[in-house]
Parts: structure tokens; C-alpha cells; sequence
């Protein structure tokens, strides 16, 4: 018995805005418009690129492997290394489960802060174990709920841009204020795009949900770009409306830019924007908790993982197990307080995966596959896709940049990574020897 297949285009496309968007975007904009001034919605434009590298390589891999293990079938194929193969899903799993927990950390907050109780560590165990129920009880009534959250997300930054633009309108004083969007430094913009980027992250997601979606060699690819697409609009108009109503340093120095921009629209915006942000948070639990309980049930399949994890419910047609341990696992990490520090490694560990994804691409471009592509990257010079070339340089510059602070051996982000890596070596040379 295999997943049931009921998620059209669009609803795996909100799926993908969904994770995307999330509540980065309300944090994001005040540090990217301290480091790039007025120039805040040109970072987000030149980081959308860097996304759409490598979405363009996820969207022509997932219209040949269709499959919820997703980087684990792309590295396998192009370099024909189990051993590799491994390392990449395991990066891409433990990072989404810590992904997870922060979220849910995030949640608790924001929740606290509503409710004027001082208890996070403990509604983030309580959003958890509700997702972690949804999740279980099938992917139509969480598509349902992650239709109107996003809906709500997007609502929520669409307040934002025509808030301003009404502002802007109605009030004489706004209208004579010029501000020059052209007045930035190169360098800063630079440094607000790759800060940006973690914005865009979650749009790979969408590939490990082939096994839900109909006519995913076709729906996939559209999905993935349409969500990238549509999020940068998004980002650059709230972009552009944050700094046309706050300066770039009142952005950069509030804790919460998102309120302070709200309440420069309207005073009782800025509670709607709290309880969008609350369920934006929540949104952002429910799908990674169902993108890495999907992976983990792709992963078992292929024998990466106990074949336990591989079994289906023949009710509620969810990988029950899976969606199990990925949600224990992620309620477990709420023990650790410096979570966050430890899940800025994540961030590499992903770039790590990025990487590979692009080169894959290149690679597959060589190799005769028995499945055509429906979806083949633009720009090509021969075989070889110049854009999925971009992606690895792309990647490996995020690579670097992310490193170059903490290449310490006392970090404990070193140790995390050394571990995971120790962690799939064990597991991938016991599959290897039971095999023989």
C-alpha cells in the first residue's frame, strides 16, 4: 500500500509558499535592511536568483525522480555513491527536524506573548504534538489547514505593501518625504542578500511530496517555481513598503520590525499581525513535520533508514511511524535552550545539500536515464545547464560564508556536524555488511 495521490497543482504550490515564507520574513527584513540601507529590496531580488538556481535544479530532478526521498535518489543517480547518498539525506533530515523544534520554539513565543504566560519551551511541545497528530491524520485535512494558513501569511504581508500604499496615498506629510531607493552600498547589498536567502529556504521541500501529488513529473516542477515567484514579489514589495514608512536603521534596531511597521499603518494592526504570525509559525511546523516524515518514509523504502518506517496506516494512509518518531525526535530537542545556536549549523548542512543537488543535475545531463524529463533548466550550452552551474557556485559560496565565523573546534556546531556524519557512516556500513 503506497500514499494516496491528492494534492493538485495548487495545492502543493501554497504547500511551497507555506514553507517558504513562514515568519522569517517578519524577523529577516529589519537585519537585511541594516546591512543594505535603502537598498533592502535589492538584496531580495538578487537573493531570489540565488534561490531560483537551484529551485530550477530541484524542478528538473523532480520531474525524473518522483520519489519522497528526494536528494537521496538525485546524489545516488549522478554519482553512483551509496555512501554519499547518505550523508546528504542524513544532512537534509536532521535539519529539517531541528528546523522543526526552532519553529516551534518560535511558536511558543509568539503564543506566550499573546497570552501574557511565560511558558515556551512548553506550548512548543504542546504545537508539536498537535501537528504531529494533524500530520498523522492524513495529508488532505493538513493541506486543508495549510491552505488557509498561508492564505492568512500572504494576507498578512499583502497588509503590509497596500497599507503603506494607502498611507503613502491619504497623508500629504508621507508624500512630500522623497526617499531614494538607489541610495545603497554594493557590499551591503551583497551581504543583505546572503542574509535574504535564508528567506527562500523550504522550496525543496516541495520534492519530497512526489509521492502525494498528482502527476507529479508535471506538477512538481511548476509547483516549485511558482512558489519561488510568488514569494519574491511578496518579499520585495514588503521590502520596498518597510522602508518607504520606517528608515533602515529603525528597522534594524526594533525586535520586532514587523510591529513597528504595523503600527505605523495602524495601532490595531499590529496585534493582527501577531496572531498572523502565530499561525504563520504554526503553518511552518505542520510542514515540516510532514516534509520530514515524508523523507524519512522515502529513506526507508530505500533500505537508508529501518524498513518500519516504510509502513503505511490503511486508514488514514500515512506513514504513521515515520510521522511518529520524526515528531518525538523534534519534541526532545526542546530540551536543549541553545537550540538555536545549534541550528544555525543547519543552514550549512543544507547549503551541503544544495550543492550536491546542482551537481547532480550537471551530472544526470551525461548519463543516459531510462525516464525522459518533462522539465529540462533553460540556458544550456550543449548538455551542460549553465544555471545549475551558477547553483554550485552559488552553494558553495553560502558554503563559505556560513563557515568562516565558526571553523572553530570548539563550536559546538562542529561537533554536531562531525556527529551526524558518524551517525549515517554507522548506519550506512551496517546496511552495507547485514547485505553481504
Amino acid at each position: 500500500m503506497g500514499l494516496k495521490r491528492e494534492l493538485g497543482l495548487f495545492e502543493i504550490t501554497l504547500y511551497g509558499i507555506g514553507m517558504i515564507v513562514g515568519a522569517g520574513i517578519y524577523a529577516l527584513i529589519g537585519k537585511v535592511a541594516g546591512l543594505a540601507g535603502n537598498g533592502v529590496w535589492l538584496s531580495f531580488l538578487i537573493s531570489s536568483f540565488l534561490a531560483i538556481f537551484t529551485g530550477l535544479s530541484y524542478a528538473e530532478l523532480s520531474s525524473i525522480f518522483t520519489k519522497d526521498s528526494a536528494e537521496f535518489d538525485y546524489v545516488r543517480h549522478a554519482t553512483k555513491s551509496k555512501y554519499l547518498s547518505y550523508i546528504v539525506a542524513w544532512f537534509m533530515l536532521a535539519s529539517m527536524i531541528i528546523s522543526a523544534t526552532v519553529v516551534a520554539l518560535g511558536f511558543g513565543g509568539y503564543l506566550s506573548a499573546i497570552l501574557g504566560i511565560a511558558n515556551a519551551v512548553v506550548f512548543a511541545a504542546l504545537s508539536i504534538f498537535i501537528f504531529t497528530l494533524i500530520n498523522f491524520v492524513g495529508i488532505k485535512i493538513s493541506a486543508k489547514i495549510n491552505n488557509v494558513a498561508t492564505i492568512l501569511e500572504v494576507l498578512g504581508l499583502a497588509l503590509i505593501i497596500f497599507g503603506v500604499i494607502a498611507i503613502v496615498g491619504l497623508n500629504p506629510n508621507y508624500t512630500k518625504v522623497k526617499i531614494d531607493y538607489f541610495d545603497f552600498s554594493l557590499s551591503g547589498v551583497i551581504s543583505g542578500a546572503i542574509l535574504a536567502f535564508f528567506a527562500y529556504i523550504g522550496f525543496g521541500s516541495i520534492a519530497k511530496m512526489g509521492e502525494e501529488v498528482k502527476n507529479p513529473e508535471k506538477t512538481l516542477p511548476k509547483a516549485i517555481l511558482l512558489s519561488i515567484f510568488i514569494t519574491t514579489l511578496l518579499y520585495i514589495g514588503v521590502a520596498i513598503a518597510s522602508i518607504t514608512i520606517a528608515s533602515p536603521q529603525e528597522l534594524y534596531t526594533s525586535s520586532e520590525p514587523a510591529a513597528l511597521i504595523a503600527e505605523k499603518i495602524h495601532p490595531n494592526l499590529k496585534l493582527i499581525l501577531s496572531i498572523i504570525a502565530l499561525f504563520s509559525t504554526g503553518n511552518t511546523i505542520l510542514l515540516i513535520l510532514i516534509s520530514s516524515s515524508r523523507m524519512l518514509y522515502g529513506l526507508a523504502s530505500q533500505k537508508v533508514f529501518p524498513p518500519i518506517f516504510s509502513k503505511i496506516n490503511k486508514f488514514t494512509h500515512t506513514p504513521h511511524y515515520a510521522v511518529l518518531i520524526t515528531g518525538i525526535i523534534a519534541t526532545a530537542l526542546l530540551i536543549y535552550s541553545d537550540i538555536k545556536i545549534v541550528a544555525e549549523v543547519t543552514n550549512l548542512w543544507i547549503f551541503i545539500c544544495y550543492f550536491f543537488v546542482n551537481l547532480s543535475v550537471i551530472l544526470l545531463r551525461y548519463k543516459n536515464l531510462e525516464k525522459e524529463r518533462s522539465f529540462k533548466i533553460p540556458l544550456n550550452i550543449g548538455k551542460f545547464p549553465l544555471l545549475a552551474f551558477f547553483g554550485v557556485v552559488t552553494s558553495l559560496w553560502m558554503i563559505f560564508e556560513t563557515i568562516k565565523e565558526r571553523f572553530f573546534l570548539e563550536d559546538p556546531a562542529i561537533y554536531l556536524t562531525l556527529l551526524v556524519l558518524c551517525i549515517a557512516t554507522i548506519f550506512y556500513l551496517f546496511e552495507r555488511f547485514k547485505n553481504l
